[in-house]
C-alpha cells in the first residue's frame, strides 16, 4: 500500500512537469524527456559520474562530521544540566549563521579544496543534529537511566545501552535533516569556489543559460537522495525500530 502511494506521487509530479512544460517555454520549465536526455549525455561522457561522485563523497564525509559532533553534543546537552547550560549557545549561534558564511570562512582558511567543503558541511550541519539529539534525550524513560545509576552502570554503557537505543528515532530524523543541509551546503561550496562537483556544473550552465542541464544535474542529485533514503535509510530505520507497537489511527 505504502509504495503504491509513493509511485502515484511520483506519477502525479511527473504529470504536473508534463503539463506546465506545455504552459510555459522550454527556457523557464523544459518537459521531462529532454531533461532525462540530457541526464543520459552527461552519465554517457562520463562527467556525471565523477561530479556526482565528487558531491556525494563531501555529502557523506561531511555528513559523518555532522553526525559525530552533533549527537555528542546532543547527549551531553540532554543528560547534562549543566552540559546544556554550556553548550546550548553554541548550538544556537551556529543555527543561526548563514551556510554560506560557513562556506567562505571554510574556503578561506583551507583553500579550494575537498577539505575545506567537506568541513563546512559537517559545521554547518551539526547544530540541527545537536537539536534533534538534544530533544531525543529528554525525551528517553528517565527510570531506566536512573536504575542504571543504582546497579552503577558505567557512564559508557549507560550511554550506548540505555540512552542511544531509545534516541534511535531522532538519530535517523538528525540524519535525514542533516543529509538535506550536507546537499545544500556542498553545492553552495561548489558554486562559490571548487571546480568539481554538481554545485560546479549547476553554476557553469547558469552561466550558458541551459534551464535543461539545470534541472537535469538538479534532478540526478535527487534522484541519488531519494537513493539513499528508500535504499537505505528506511530499511535500516524498520530494522532497529521492529520493536516499536505500530499505532493504527
Amino acid at each position: 500500500m505504502h509504495t503504491t502511494l509513493k509511485i502515484y506521487s511520483v506519477l502525479v509530479l511527473l504529470i504536473a512537469w508534463v503539463v506546465l512544460s506545455f504552459v510555459f517555454s522550454p527556457q523557464i520549465l523544459p518537459g521531462p524527456i529532454p531533461v532525462f536526455q540530457a541526464i543520459g549525455e552527461n552519465l554517457t561522457s562520463g562527467d556525471g559520474f565523477f561530479h556526482l561522485y565528487k558531491t556525494i563523497f563531501r555529502v557523506l564525509l561531511g555528513l559523518a562530521i555532522a553526525m559525530i559532533i552533533g549527537s555528542a553534543f546532543g547527549i551531553v546537552m540532554g543528560i547534562s544540566p549543566k552540559g546544556e547550560k554550556f553548550l546550548e549557545s553554541w548550538v544556537m549561534v551556529g543555527l543561526t549563521i548563514p551556510a554560506v558564511v560557513y562556506a567562505i570562512i571554510t574556503l578561506l582558511w583551507f583553500g579550494l579544496n575537498d577539505f575545506a567543503a567537506i568541513i563546512a558541511i559537517g559545521i554547518t550541519a551539526f547544530p540541527a543534529v545537536a537539536i534533534n539529539m538534544w530533544q531525543g534525550v529528554k525525551d528517553i524513560d528517565m527510570q531506566l537511566v536512573t536504575m542504571a545509576q543504582a546497579f552503577q552502570v558505567p557512564r559508557r554503557d549507560l550511554i550506548l545501552k540505555v540512552v542511544l537505543p531509545q534516541t534511535v528515532p531522532y538519530i535517523l530524523a538528525a540524519t535525514r535533516y542533516a543529509l538535506g543541509i550536507s546537499w545544500k551546503i556542498a553545492t553552495t561550496v561548489e558554486l562559490i569556489g571548487m571546480s568539481s562537483g554538481v554545485g560546479y556544473m549547476l553554476n557553469y550552465w547558469f552561466g550558458l543559460f541551459s534551464m535543461t542541464q539545470v534541472l537535469a544535474w538538479a534532478l540526478s542529485f535527487t534522484i541519488v537522495l531519494l537513493g539513499i533514503e528508500f535504499l537505505l535509510i528506511n530499511p535500516f530505520e524498520k530494522r532497529v525500530t521492529a520493536w516499536r507497537t505500530v499505532v493504527q489511527v
